[in-house]
């Protein structure tokens, strides 16, 4: 990996901040803690923790050019590590009625985000897939912003802190 992508990727993790706070104003929704059941919301929580692992994970793989293990990860982030495979036809009919539709929307630009991350690993282009995961990571932070407040008090709703550059 040359300096070039590394100096990169440490530019692109010091923005992350700056990210939710510019883009979640375009989330017309006042900043909110989303209600599930105990069931749901323990399924949800194993969801993130394995995002979290696999997001860890591509980090390194980009330091280290490992473009079959970005392929992997972002393929079981984009299928969702859990939540496709544990729920039951109540549970995804419960979630669906729980879940507001700005961060359904927000669900699936994340899983969008995680296939073009996955297609720039498969063309072996450092820079896309440095971009690609900083978008990916990105949604992380808009979703964390607008709807985990009291998980994520440090994110500030784009009413409470405004941003100047």
């Amino acid at each position: 990996m040359t300096i070039k992508i590394l100096a990169m990727l440490v530019v692109i993790g010091s923005l992350f901040p700056g990210f939710a706070n510019t883009h979640a104003a375009e989330l017309d929704t006042p900043r909110q803690d989303v209600r599930l059941p105990p069931d749901l919301l323990n399924l949800l929580r194993e969801e993130m923790r394995e995002i979290a692992a696999g997001i860890q994970g591509i980090a390194l793989f980009l330091a280290t050019a490992d473009w079959k293990s970005i392929q992997e990860t972002s393929a079981k982030i984009r299928a969702s590590y859990i939540m496709e495979k544990k729920l039951t036809a109540a549970q995804a009919k419960e979630l669906e009625q729980a879940l507001p539709g700005q961060f359904k929307q927000l669900d699936s630009e994340f899983h969008q985000r995680a296939e073009k991350l996955g297609m720039a690993a498969a063309a072996h282009d450092p820079e896309l897939a440095a971009f690609q995961f900083s978008r990916l990571v990105e949604s992380c932070a808009l979703c964390h912003t607008a709807y985990a407040k009291s998980r994520f008090p440090e994110f500030v709703s784009p009413v409470q802190h405004e941003h100047h550059h």
